[in-house]
């Protein structure tokens, strides 16, 4: 069997996360970043977000948790980008819409093993609703503008925009998240996609667009733009989440498992 050179060194990861673990208990680590929208090259990151839990005795004191944990370092000749929040920080954040926390609790690839997983992506999905297209919306605008600042094209922000505006359009309409770009332009008509994402995984992050199709690619903000207003008004989600309860029950358990005593 011939082992895709593209594909993330999960063995490698988690022998990343067992040396430079974060504070607390690791929750849940998701892998995000190229990998899993669709367009990774053969110099891309390992780019893993989580949760982890504080001991519950920190809480307790005058000082207080650390709510984020980041870290970047070359470990065994890869890259590897770690981010977790605190359990409280990070269900206050999907609470509020973030899609970002949405989309490292339900990542496809879940790198660590722990008892709590399925009960967080759970949460997560029971969390979704019409409140994240400012993630979307937000998101999308940045990558545009980042772009047209850039000295040069690159394939990667193209890759970007076009990946944040689909996934927050299909998570409007259907529910579901999904963030590989190259599964949801063909659903959705926008065939620039193939070819970037083709230049970006022969090339390497930072491959240079080239005018026309830089251009193309460029002409479709507007329809992308307009697509996700359409998505939001149409959502049947509702307009917040309704599982807050749920969350600060997990969140109360969580805590109480984790007492020393």
């Amino acid at each position: 069997m011939t082992l895709d050179p593209l594909a993330p060194d999960l063995p490698l990861a988690r022998r990343f996360l067992a040396a430079h673990p974060p504070p607390g208990t690791l929750l849940l680590c998701g892998l995000t970043g190229a990998h899993i929208y669709g367009f990774p090259s053969a110099d891309s990151d390992l780019d893993l977000k989580g949760l982890h839990l504080a001991p519950t005795q920190s809480l307790l004191g005058l000082d207080t948790a650390p709510e984020s944990h980041d870290a970047i370092i070359d470990f065994e000749g890869v890259e590897c980008d770690v981010t977790t929040q605190e359990a409280r920080k990070a269900l206050d954040l999907l609470l509020r819409g973030n899609g970002n926390m949405l989309e490292r609790m339900l990542s496809p690839i879940q790198v660590v093993d722990t008892p709590w997983v399925a009960e967080l992506q759970a949460l997560a999905q029971g969390a979704i609703a019409r409140h994240v297209v400012r993630h979307y919306q937000g998101f999308f605008n940045g990558c545009c503008r980042e772009h047209t600042r850039a000295a040069q094209p690159t394939a990667k922000r193209l890759l970007y925009a076009y990946r944040v505006a689909l996934t927050g359009i299909h998570l409007l309409e259907t529910g579901t998240l999904q963030t590989d770009v190259t599964v949801l332009a063909p659903e959705y008509g926008f065939d620039q996609v193939a070819a970037l994402a083709e230049l970006k995984r022969q090339a390497q992050e930072k491959a240079i667009v080239e005018p026309a199709l830089d251009a193309a690619a460029r002409a479709d903000w507007p329809r992308l733009d307009a697509r996700l207003a359409q998505a939001r008004d149409r959502s049947p989600l509702p307009e917040a989440p309704t599982n807050r309860a749920a969350c600060h029950d997990w969140l109360v358990r969580a805590r109480m498992a984790a007492w020393p005593g």
